[in-house]
């Protein structure tokens, strides 16, 4: 199997939790090859083909790394060992961040299917994000471009700054936001816009609490009030649990949207910044689910008491 490490951790602790990893698997009789940059980690995935023998492929590092993972469409099963800032990933299905562990649910090897986003050709597992919540993600991966313009690590105490800057930064312009599901489209208006796969966002805010990974749909979120005080409004009553139901807050599930505005806006997929929405692009910027395009290695105790959802 292969085992696809964050280039950000391969020193110190990051090493030593894939050797950890690579050694419990030994014990269980699974050979594993390490990949620590991208160039690896594609050649991993071609080689995990139809007929390859390899069980798995398991992501080392948070959810930036399970996203690079996915975008390159591997035909196994994925599963993570969580080394990241928010593991929203591993957190929804479970997934320890002890190498000994996962290496027992690798051996164990429940696979479960997996729904994934797609916006412009790339993929995303947990969310996409249009507007305010995008312009704090990509001021946040700026500040962490070093000189080097190597991405250095992050922790949540780091997220505060692009908060504010934002904040006062950005000027909140409107989105349109029309779903295009089968049957009469239906138009819709706001100044934030987020589709989810997974039902969390970072810090663990349950914006979507409903969806799930497995039902062939994603869930749309929209904010309609523009603004910093109506942002932070929202982000209390997110807290709170009172946002959906609201009159200014819509919220369906949908297979396809598009996403227009009048000035470029920027995206984010997966916590990380994917480009802008152009105004002036021929084509408009969608987003669609891909029903059980991958499948997720859990654990035993996954998913027990959920009900279940029809093929």
């Amino acid at each position: 199997m292969g085992v696809i490490a964050n280039a950000n951790s391969g020193i110190g602790a990051g090493v030593r939790r894939v050797n950890r990893l690579v050694r419990a698997l030994e014990r269980r009789g699974i050979a594993s090859v390490v990949g620590w940059t991208p160039d690896d980690r594609e050649a991993l995935v071609r080689q995990a083909g139809p007929g390859s023998g390899c069980r798995s492929l398991v992501a080392v590092g948070g959810d930036g790394t399970v996203g690079a993972l996915l975008n390159d469409r591997p035909a196994v099963p994925i599963t993570v060992l969580p080394a990241g800032t928010e593991n929203l990933f591993a957190r929804h299905f479970g997934i320890p961040g002890d190498p000994e562990r996962v290496a027992e649910l690798i051996a164990e090897g429940r696979a479960l299917p997996l729904d994934l986003g797609e916006a412009r050709g790339r993929r995303f597992a947990l969310m996409a994000g249009v507007g305010f919540d995008a312009e704090v993600v990509t001021r946040h991966h700026l500040a962490r471009l070093g000189r080097a313009r190597r991405v250095r690590p992050t922790s949540r105490v780091a997220y505060v700054e692009p908060v504010l800057r934002a904040s006062f930064g950005y000027g909140f312009p409107p989105l349109s936001i029309r779903v295009e599901d089968p049957g009469p489209p239906e138009l819709l208006s706001g100044s934030i816009a987020i589709v989810f796969n997974l039902p969390r966002y970072a810090l663990g805010l349950p914006i979507a609490p409903e969806a799930r990974e497995d039902d062939g749909l994603l869930d749309l979120v929209v904010f309609r009030d523009p603004g910093p005080m109506a942002a932070l409004h929202y982000l209390w009553l997110v807290f709170r649990g009172r946002h959906l139901g609201r009159p200014d807050v819509w919220h369906r599930r949908i297979r396809r949207i598009s996403v227009s505005a009048e000035v470029p806006v920027p995206v984010q997929l997966d916590g990380d910044p994917g480009g802008v929405i152009d105004p002036d692009a021929p084509d408009p910027w969608t987003v669609r689910v891909l029903p059980r395009a991958s499948s997720v290695i859990v654990p035993r105790s996954y998913g027990a008491s959920r009900p279940k959802v029809a093929s």
